[in-house]
């Protein structure tokens, strides 16, 4: 929950009586069913913005860049409505990530990688009811960018080994946004010819942060094997995929120093 602070300030000579609401997931805090203000009276009230795991959910089931939300009240339960309180607007955009990698030769090149990045905003208001009845509309607006990850480098290719001899590489797992996620990597591919494995297979960001992944190779025969290891995140279920290749070799020349 981030919470703001609002201020209120009766500038009438008369005492001034309202009730105020939000629209889910605008909340007000610590606030009551009425308020009056003497003239010249200045109040506070927090207000803040939710993000859960029910608003994430319909927020990215939604097939629309444009659309409206409305909530049971009972069940909290979000739902797409036409005459909802709360207006979404979803933004897209693609972020230009540039590092280095190394090559086989030893040189290192500066690639450029295009991320995803997905933003969606919330727009709504904080209605006053004055006793008067004078209806005033504060505008309000929460903003969410889903986490994005990247891997670099996209591909490996380990080359030609000796069968039977396990070599390793290093690969990196970027997460650029300052939101936190969870990620776990999916196999798929040849087990015949060569095996794969990776350590870690799952892990967590808690912000802007990368890891190191140790990715190894066994050469089973004499042929040339591919596999992909495909790195789902959550939330957003964003996928990012890593693809290897590896030949073995009989011919002991081909064995390398561990």
């Amino acid at each position: 929950t981030k919470v703001h602070k609002m201020s209120l300030l009766n500038s009438s000579k008369l005492h001034l009586g309202f009730s105020i609401a939000a629209c889910p997931p605008f909340i007000l805090l610590n606030s009551k069913d009425s308020y009056t203000l003497i003239p010249r009276q200045k109040i506070k009230i927090d207000h803040g913005f939710v993000l859960s795991e029910k608003l994430l959910r319909v927020l990215l089931d939604s097939t629309n860049q444009h659309f409206k939300l409305d909530v049971d009240p009972v069940t909290g339960e979000y739902y797409e409505n036409a005459n909802g309180q709360v207006e979404v607007n979803i933004e897209e955009n693609m972020l230009k990530k540039t590092h280095n990698v190394k090559q086989q030769d030893g040189t290192v090149a500066e690639v450029v990688q295009e991320v995803p990045e997905k933003k969606f905003h919330l727009h709504s208001h904080i209605t006053l009811l004055y006793n008067n009845n004078h209806v005033q509309s504060i505008p309000v607006h929460g903003r969410i960018i889903l986490p994005t990850l990247y891997i670099s480098p996209q591909s490996v290719d380990f080359g030609t080994c000796l069968v039977g001899q396990t070599s390793h590489v290093t690969v990196r797992l970027i997460n650029p946004s300052n939101s936190p996620l969870r990620w776990s990597a999916q196999y798929a591919g040849d087990s015949t010819d060569g095996e794969y494995s990776i350590s870690p297979g799952e892990g967590e960001f808690t912000k802007s942060d990368s890891c190191l992944l140790s990715i190894s190779y066994t050469a089973k025969t004499r042929n040339t094997s591919a596999g992909l290891y495909s790195f789902i995140s959550s939330p957003g279920k964003r996928v990012v995929e890593l693809r290897l290749a590896g030949t073995g070799s009989h011919d002991e020349r081909m064995q390398r120093l561990l």
